[in-house]
């Protein structure tokens, strides 16, 4: 039967006429008709039809004898909970049907049985949920994926009866802490108890032992791809390590998973990684080019998974003064047929990645797209261009100065509005660099059309009309029409005028400023502005009073007082990056602002106290090469060793220089031990194994 049929309103009479049948022989002969007529109570259901298929509910419970179709059993149950979740009450009915269910032994439908049990909002429902957990938890065996379900089951319980379901908690926490043959029913446990703990504002946050964890995280190569997930997902927070070595350790069986092909694994053990550096003193750029290859790996990905990883991207760049990625600028280049939320967060990438060796790079690639097709994406390489003159200093500020106005010649109208907007802060950050580059501005004053754009030629034309003979003409263009203007071009105007008038005190500037005063607080609309142009006007009206406090001095402080130098800055709070760092490859990561302020329950993350906290992130110490430092001594503490060896032995360090070379010639043995093994870095405490170091990889 087709969908459409399926799926239409149906009257219970309509569905009943066909499934009239008295005996259980003549179900099974005719199933196939019978299972479509069932097939359209769950559409109707589906379409919100409620009303008529409530009525149907009989008819459904002489179908439940029928226990050799697992299909007939699940529309049944998905009958049943969906009625069940409307009117509780009306399905008690069906109770010894379930039950009959959870006693089968066949586990899919005990499975179904318990998850009908603990859909329906009913005491009755609930009881009997609750004594089938506590049942299972006492059994010796009990088959892996009820037992989930089973764990599961008391989040959701958790909404009916909270005092009951904690009680419980502890024996999840028995099978946290001593289920290690069966890593699944553990991580179940241990993310149910998260989970139960993040709904209750008022519980403290989930914590295992140390040796808990690394007993976890021994069986992590072990795992499915889900359970990876989960794992390194919840393990932050839930694990605090009590010495640096115990992270370091972590750290060391966590990399490997950094280059999983599941993506939710890749994202899971970076937040990982980045969670245990804030337990340690330093760490090796070996990791640091692992974790950067690790993001670039997932830069293949779709869209919508690539602009996820971006915008962590971002974040792990703004959060530390000593970025613990490095990346190679090429990868950030915008393709053609790159999304535009993609361009635009490969630009902010770029701005974050750009520094005086970059710069040429980024330039040229920002060039190329300040005259695309695109007008949207145009003006924002453009901008892009000036937002790095402000950024970097004053000889790379030049270099971008001399592009902007090379992109002048082209006399595109968008893109000369917008290098108008950011000459403007450029000029404000470097005041007397590129004087001389404002004669050649103002040449293109009637491509300002934009309310932007006119508010910065204006304010071009003001700040620097002693270079300017004719900058009256030029302000004059400004003021012809300016009660039709935007409100911001209007308090820009009036303001300019009564600092020319402050300036250079002449009968043309006193004619234009009174004439514009005169149609600000006559003819305008819009009361801030009357009320700003009466304000100047009282101060203009005092300054020519004879014995009054406000003398020309004040007034040009008042009215035309110098401005601050504009500066850009990157950095959040750092409060707030602690808690994005905890929620690395979540949403809060996409719009970097804390949890709180995106889900009105959420509970605020922060990083537990322990003895070897960083609360400065600036203190991890990101060393090149452990050859450079004593390299014996970081190798003993680190190995739990006391060797004694004499002054005059220099200490053999194997180093892996291949790291960023594909996996098939990472794997060629090479030296004198006929190893890959990387160099002893800070995290390489098990040098021995060596299918952990054969995980390395690169994109290229």
């Amino acid at each position: 039967m087709s969908d459409q049929r399926i799926f239409t309103r149906y009257k219970a009479n309509e569905i009943r006429s066909e499934l009239q049948i008295v005996d259980v022989k003549k179900i099974k002969s005719g199933v196939a008709k019978k299972k479509n007529a069932l097939r359209k109570i769950i559409a109707n259901l589906t379409l919100g039809n409620y009303s008529e298929m409530l009525l149907l509910l009989p008819e459904i419970l002489k179908f439940w004898k029928i226990e050799d179709d697992m299909e007939v059993k699940r529309i049944c149950h998905e009958y049943i909970r969906t009625i069940g979740s409307i009117k509780p009450r009306s399905t008690v009915e069906s109770l010894p049907f379930i039950l009959n269910d959870l006693r089968s032994r066949n586990e899919k439908v005990q499975i179904m049985a318990l998850e009908t049990l603990v859909s329906i909002p009913f005491s009755k429902f609930s009881e009997e949920a609750f004594d089938f957990i506590i049942h299972l938890t006492n059994k010796k065996t009990v088959p892996e994926q009820l037992m989930k379900n089973a764990i599961y089951s008391l989040v959701q319980l958790d909404d009916y009866d909270h005092e009951r379901v904690m009680s419980l908690l502890n024996l999840l926490y028995d099978i946290v802490n001593h289920q290690i043959e069966k890593p699944t029913i553990q991580i179940a446990a241990l993310n149910a108890l998260c989970m139960i703990h993040d709904v209750d504002g008022n519980s403290q946050p989930v914590h295992i032992s140390v040796e808990t964890a690394f007993n976890i995280l021994e069986l992590l190569p072990t795992l499915n791809e889900w359970d990876s997930a989960t794992l390194l997902e919840i393990l932050p927070i839930t694990v605090v390590p009590q010495t640096h070595d115990n992270a370091y350790d972590m750290i060391d069986m966590v990399l490997p998973h950094l280059q999983h092909v599941n993506s939710a694994v890749s994202l899971s053990a970076l937040k990982m990684v980045l969670y245990l550096l804030n337990y340690i003193e330093e760490v090796n750029q070996t990791i640091i080019k692992r974790l950067s290859n690790s993001v670039i790996a997932l830069l293949e990905k779709p869209a919508e998974l690539q602009f996820l990883v971006l915008r962590n991207v971002i974040l792990l760049l703004l959060s530390r003064d000593q970025s613990l990625l490095k990346f190679d600028v090429p990868y950030f280049f915008i393709e053609y047929n790159d999304p535009i939320y993609i361009k635009d967060t490969k630009l902010e990438c770029l701005y974050l990645l750009s520094n005086e060796g970059t710069l040429p790079q980024i330039l040229d690639e920002l060039e190329e797209h300040a005259t695309d097709i695109d007008i949207q994406m145009s003006r924002k390489a453009v901008r892009a261009i000036g937002n790095l003159a402000v950024k970097l200093g004053e000889s790379s500020a030049g270099k971008c100065v001399d592009i902007l106005l090379h992109l002048l010649e082209f006399g595109v109208d968008y893109v000369i509005q917008e290098i108008i907007s950011v000459f403007r802060n450029i000029l404000r950050k470097y005041p007397k660099d590129f004087k001389n580059d404002v004669k050649t501005l103002v040449k293109y004053v009637d491509y300002a059309q934009d309310t932007e754009s006119r508010n910065a030629m204006i304010w071009i034309i003001t700040h620097y009309s002693d270079i300017l003979p004719d900058y009256l003409t030029l302000f004059e263009t400004f003021c012809t029409n300016v009660l039709n203007e935007s409100p911001e071009v209007q308090f820009s105007v009036l303001t300019s005028s009564i600092k020319f008038f402050v300036r250079y005190p002449s009968i043309e500037t006193e004619k234009l400023c009174i004439c514009l005063l005169r149609e600000c607080t006559e003819d305008a609309n819009n009361p801030d502005l009357r009320s700003r142009a009466f304000m100047y006007w009282r101060l203009l009206s005092l300054a020519r009073e004879d014995g009054s406090n406000v003398t020309n001095e004040i007034l040009k402080d008042i009215v035309d007082g110098e401005l601050p130098k504009i500066e850009l800055n990157t950095k959040l709070d750092p409060i707030v990056l602690e808690e994005l760092e905890l929620n690395v490859g979540s949403i809060t990561s996409i719009y970097l602002k804390p949890t709180s302020q995106i889900f009105r329950m959420s509970s605020l993350k922060s990083l537990p106290n322990s003895p070897v906290l960083n609360s400065d992130k600036s203190l991890l110490n990101v060393i090149d090469d452990l050859r450079s430092i004593g390299i014996s001594n970081s190798n003993d503490r680190l190995n739990g060793k006391n060797h004694n060896s004499n002054k005059n032995n220099n200490p053999v360090v194997h180093t892996m220089s291949d790291f960023d070379k594909p996996a098939e010639k990472v794997n060629h043995l090479k030296g004198s031990r006929k190893s890959s093994i990387s160099s002893p870095s800070k995290l390489a405490r098990k040098p021995s194994m060596l299918m952990r170091k054969l995980t390395l990889k690169k994109k290229f």
